[in-house]
């Protein structure tokens, strides 16, 4: 049996909270309007929100390597200044363009116009961001993180300018639907994703779990320094 069971499958992570990101962009003005959805599967607990808000964002640094370097430098800076300032700058990005080249007019991945309502987009595309409870012992941190991944389903066509979107969409939104406090919490969790990575050049596949547990571990601690 001990054979078998390395070929048997393990048990399967637990969805715990998915987040639907509804995208709808249109080519030629060059903007798009978006709304975020919560959905509670294993648990409504709104404090693991920016667990999954900051697991997206390591995940989108690994899927769409031409932003990966832009993405990181955006969200450290803000991150950053909220750390400082403990939540009071809040989450505004600057506007980021994205060439088109051959003579066709410039794309734009932010800004959006962000709504509450996603009924009232035209044929949006829908990412659907999981947050999972992992199965197996926990290592790396993990154990204080809660063991944490996530399961990420992305619509196809536009990935240029939505992949990157979707990731600034989350933070935008959840930053506006929560305090000061919880701006400074998510903060907290995306400056310490960068810190673990150290560089966009330190991205790799599968780490998003070891990120967002080595942010956790660390927040916990209680001995950062403001950056």
């Amino acid at each position: 049996m001990g054979f078998l069971s390395k070929l048997l499958p393990g048990p399967a992570p637990i969805d715990v909270m998915r987040a639907d990101i509804f995208m709808e962009y249109h080519l030629l003005p060059g903007c798009g309007r978006a709304a975020v959805e919560w959905k509670s599967l294993a648990s409504s607990d709104a404090n693991l929100r920016p667990l999954l808000v900051a697991l997206l964002y390591a995940r989108i640094l690994y899927a769409h390597t031409e932003t990966r370097t832009q993405l990181f430098e955006v969200v450290d800076v803000l991150s950053k200044q909220n750390v400082r300032d403990e939540g009071q700058t809040g989450f505004v990005f600057p506007e980021w363009p994205l060439p088109a080249g051959l003579g066709l007019q410039s794309q734009r991945i932010w800004p959006w116009e962000l709504c509450d309502d996603p009924s009232t987009l035209t044929n949006p595309k829908k990412y659907q961001a999981t947050l999972q409870a992992l199965p197996g012992p926990a290592t790396l941190g993990q154990a204080t993180s809660g063991h944490f991944g996530i399961h990420l389903k992305m619509a196809l066509g536009l990935e240029r300018i939505l992949a990157p979107a979707s990731a600034l969409i989350a933070i935008t939104s959840y930053a506006a639907s929560t305090d000061r406090e919880g701006r400074y919490e998510l903060a907290l969790f995306l400056w310490q994703v960068n810190e673990f990575y150290g560089s966009p050049d330190n991205v790799r596949i599968g780490s998003e779990p070891k990120a967002v547990a080595a942010a956790t571990a660390a927040i916990r601690r209680g001995d950062l320094r403001v950056p």
